[in-house]
């Protein structure tokens, strides 16, 4: 039996932490969105894992990996000087007829309130007229002021309050044309 020797690797360097005193100014410039590679998977399972609701119902990078992994063609990753800092899924139908949905937005805690938010939010409102629809949907936890405020803002209206089939729990049902 022949061995071949296998060079060891180059360890990578994590990559630098963006600060937020140092974002550029125009963020809808400066932000890249891409579909995602099994790479960018990993760390935008971690992203989820970390953020809520996903963080307070324990849920694993295993499991966020695992939910994300379904939703793979859906995802549109944002990139910041090469580093992943949000994403967004957007899918064809929802639970209102004829609307995108907009499963889930998320953005890095350390650059939240930075206006980065409504850049991946413009980027899901492109990925619903690319699916050729006028309008978008949402469900939201009313409890998650902070979410209701920043949909509101971006021109989203309550359109019902519905349970949630998974926690059982109310949710805003929200859409706004695009």
């Amino acid at each position: 039996m022949t061995m071949k020797q296998v060079d060891p690797g180059v360890e990578m360097a994590p990559a630098p932490v963006l600060e937020a005193v140092g974002l550029p100014n125009d963020l809808t410039a400066a932000v890249k969105f891409t579909l995602p590679t099994d790479e960018d998977m990993t760390a935008v399972a971690a992203l989820r894992a970390g953020s809520e609701p996903w963080k307070s119902r324990g849920e694993t990078q295993e499991d966020s990996l695992k939910a994300l992994s379904q939703l793979k063609p859906n995802v549109h990753v944002a990139k910041l000087q090469n580093q992943i800092v949000g994403y967004v899924t957007v899918e064809r139908d929802g639970p209102v007829p004829g609307a995108a949905y907009l499963r889930n937005i998320v953005v890095k805690q350390e650059l939240r309130k930075k206006g980065l938010g409504m850049v991946v939010l413009e980027q899901a409102l492109r990925a619903a007229r690319d699916m050729y629809r006028k309008t978008i949907a949402l469900r939201v936890d009313p409890s998650n002021a902070p979410a209701v405020s920043f949909y509101r803002k971006a021109g989203f209206t309550t359109v019902a309050t519905v349970v949630s089939k998974k926690s059982g729990k109310l949710r805003l049902l929200m859409s706004r044309e695009l």
